[in-house]
């Protein structure tokens, strides 16, 4: 906990309000904290009630990262997990070697750039790449390389300007968006993972393997959560973090 106390002090001095004499204004209710996922072959890391956790392959144990202020966004970039706080304006590194950047509010990660929340999109070095037009629901990297956000139901590539896909026609604040390998991002009602096996989704009952049409073929009995892919397997995830691996065929095994 050492290398946040300095960090902290500077930014509570910095910080600090000059006294006003004013009464105190009753502050707004706080927004709930997101729980989001980001899996890769390096394991899954993700948030949970402003908390953050890296399970690295292939045991994939959960590890709590000590961190000085919640968590709202969590991401691989390579083989290391980058956290978002947006109290303090930094992202910082999970586990492994602590690095720390001052980047502004970020509130979204993808696995090549960051979000802030009036839209605005740098890179992981603070370099501007652009904006989407307001604050992004989900983002993430897709298959093709591109950064896809989905804001307020609708799909956009973020640019200067940013480019309008094809409408994603969900209400604004719901969606999942998910990777297609190798051509880029699709939007999804239910948190779901396509592999080259096929299309998976959890419906927040079952996790179900879906056919080429839809349909469901294969489920099992599972309650809510997310989906990913670790190392050609399936990896869901509740938000009380309890992690379980399953097969293709449905078949769930140890990590």
């Amino acid at each position: 906990m050492k290398r946040w106390s300095a960090l902290i002090l500077t930014l509570l001095v910095a910080c600090a309000p000059a006294p006003t004499g004013r009464a105190p204004v009753s502050a707004s209710p706080a927004p709930a904290l997101p729980f989001q996922a980001d899996f890769s072959d390096a394991g899954v890391t993700w948030v949970a009630g402003g908390k953050a956790y890296v399970a690295r392959a292939p045991n994939l144990r959960p590890l709590l990262s000590p961190l000085p202020t919640p968590a709202v966004a969590a991401a691989w970039v390579g083989n290391v997990a980058w956290g978002a706080l947006p109290g303090p304006g930094i992202i910082v590194t999970l586990d492994g070697p602590p690095e720390t950047r001052v980047v502004g509010r970020v509130i979204r990660l993808s696995r090549q750039r960051l979000y802030l929340q009036d839209g605005s999109v740098l890179t992981y070095t603070g370099t501007p790449a652009g904006s989407v037009p307001g604050t992004p629901d989900m983002v993430l990297t897709g298959g093709d390389g591109e950064d896809y956000a989905l804001v307020g139901g609708e799909l956009y590539r973020p640019g200067q300007p940013p480019t309008r896909l094809t409408p994603a026609r969900l209400p604004a604040g719901s969606g999942f968006l998910y990777r297609l390998p190798g051509r880029g991002a699709a939007v999804a009602e239910r948190p779901s993972v396509q592999t080259d096996q096929g299309l998976y989704q959890l419906s927040g009952r079952a996790l179900e393997r879906l056919g080429s049409g839809g349909e469901v073929i294969a489920s099992l009995p599972h309650g809510p959560g997310l989906i990913g892919e670790v190392g050609g397997r399936l990896v869901t995830l509740s938000a009380e973090g309890q992690l379980r691996v399953f097969t293709p065929d449905l078949r769930e095994v140890r990590p």
